[in-house]
């Protein structure tokens, strides 16, 4: 299965990590210049 994932914060990290190690094609999108730079950077 192919799968987006919107976002590269700890979520759409773990999901993408969980999804490609069950054998899914995973891209992820990410509007930031870098992953966790949004709700995840103060945390």
């Amino acid at each position: 299965m192919r799968v987006v994932i919107l976002g590269s914060g700890v979520i759409g990290v773990t999901s993408a990590y969980y999804l490609a190690k069950a054998g899914h094609d995973v891209t992820v999108l990410e509007r930031q210049p870098g992953p966790a730079l949004e709700t995840s950077f103060a945390n």
